[in-house]
């Protein structure tokens, strides 16, 4: 398995030699043997040199780059698609007394990749670092945060033993590459597919007419327009082969609870109020919205102003727990929808702060909330919502089909009983076939 590593350091002596390389660039593994191969090249930093030595001695495992400074490396990953999956992270720049752009900048990192980091500092840093990244917004990244103390002999075999357990166990570090890889290929392959198509062609095809002259696309237009064909290409490409691991009884429910969390939740934060959204207003009590997109894209037009949203209540509160001691009907949840007690579900996990809550869902309380917009006809935004703010949002392939349980619940479709000498014949009948 190989991997791509980048160093962020100072120490790498690219700049004595300004004639021939950018030191404000990455700096490729070619240069990096020629650094380590030049009699004359200065290495300040023997650790350093010795584990870009050893990285670059077996190119049939490690892919090898640097960088001088986290800002060339901020600057470069927003202009060119690179993602290391570990980081040797030198703490000790010249930012001058008093700053915190190392801070800064790792947390950066830390927020927008899966990459492991190793954060190479001498001795007389490691207590101010270590003080720094027990911090709340770095804890949740233990896990791939470590602090190295690079003047102790054994630092390197350190960093080389934590990257074989990440192998073992870590799975966007096991697979990342590989999902990287094919969705490259599979967006690669839809732009392929539409290169045939001018701008002017491709905006017609998806967008909409606007002010009478113009077709007007949005990014939830073009999201909408190449998103199913991205999936099925990584379909047909087999982007991870089956993965099996060992059943066990021990559950680690929290972090099962936050998967799902993830696969149920958007929790990207948008000014347009959309179908599925859950909202919160200043009483702390959630709703879903359930309003079409359709008709929030032209809210007052089309919805005369009302929001249609359906009630969320905490599990165990005093208003659930009436209504469940009011109803003794069977409840056996296995999916959102599967329940045999029809008139509630419950939304699991719902992303609030760093916890994951359950809520009960019961689509027969739906009410409708008149929203003051002005004469705005078009999309609804959360600034209209006065009192409410997002907390997440529903994702597909759950959404879709829990809009539809909602409504069919709310409407019904009750039909009269077979009498019972009819039920009883009719049920021995199947029971007999399914024997």
């Amino acid at each position: 398995m190989k991997h791509t590593v980048c160093f962020i350091d100072d120490s790498i002596p690219v700049s004595q030699y300004d004639e021939y390389f950018n030191d404000t660039d990455i700096i490729s593994s070619s240069v990096i043997k020629y650094l380590l191969k030049n009699d004359n090249t200065d290495w300040r930093d023997d650790v350093v040199k010795n584990m870009c030595k050893k990285l670059t001695d077996e190119p049939e495992k490690w892919s090898v780059s640097a960088f001088t400074s986290p800002n060339f490396y901020d600057n470069y990953i927003k202009e060119t698609v690179y993602a290391p999956e570990i980081i040797i992270y030198d703490w000790d720049y010249n930012y001058g007394a008093g700053s915190n752009e190392s801070e800064e900048y790792l947390l950066r990192i830390l927020e927008t990749s899966y990459t492991m980091i190793f954060i190479f500092s001498g001795s007389d840093h490691k207590d101010d670092i270590n003080q720094i990244v027990t911090k709340d917004e770095y804890r949740k990244y233990g896990d791939r945060l470590s602090v190295i103390d690079k003047t102790e002999n054994d630092s390197i075999e350190h960093v080389f033993s934590q990257i074989k357990q990440k192998e073992q166990n870590n799975f966007s570090f096991a697979y990342g590459f590989e999902v990287i890889r094919n969705s490259n290929k599979a967006i690669n392959q839809v732009l392929s597919d539409i290169s045939m198509l001018s701008i002017e062609d491709f905006v017609a095809s998806i967008g909409e007419i606007k002010d009478g002259n113009n077709y007007v696309s949005t990014n939830e237009d073009f999201i909408d327009a190449i998103v199913p064909r991205f999936k099925s290409i990584l379909r047909t490409i087999n982007t991870l082969t089956e993965i099996s691991v060992k059943r066990t009884d021990a559950v680690d429910l929290y972090n099962l609870r936050r998967t799902w969390s993830f696969r149920l939740y958007d929790n990207v934060i948008t000014n347009k109020v959309g179908l599925g959204d859950i909202i919160r207003n200043n009483k702390n009590e959630c709703f879903l919205v359930v309003s079409s997109d359709c008709h929030l894209h032209k809210f007052q037009k089309t919805n005369f102003a009302f929001l249609t949203l359906i009630p969320m209540y905490l599990c165990g509160t005093d208003k659930t727990l009436k209504v469940m001691k009011r109803n003794k009907a069977n409840v056996s949840l296995s999916s959102l929808t599967s329940n045999k007690q029809s008139a509630m579900t419950i939304l699991p996990c719902v992303p609030i702060g760093d916890t994951f809550v359950d809520y009960v869902l019961m689509p027969k309380g739906i009410v409708s909330v008149e929203i003051e917009t002005g004469q705005n006809t078009t999309d609804l935004l959360y600034e209209n919502l006065i009192g409410f703010k997002k907390v997440t949002s529903l994702s597909d392939p759950f959404k879709t089909p829990m809009i539809h349980y909602i409504f069919d619940n709310i409407t019904g479709y009750g039909c009269p009983d077979f009498p019972e000498a009819l039920k009883s014949n009719l049920n021995t009948k199947v029971k007999h076939m399914q024997s």
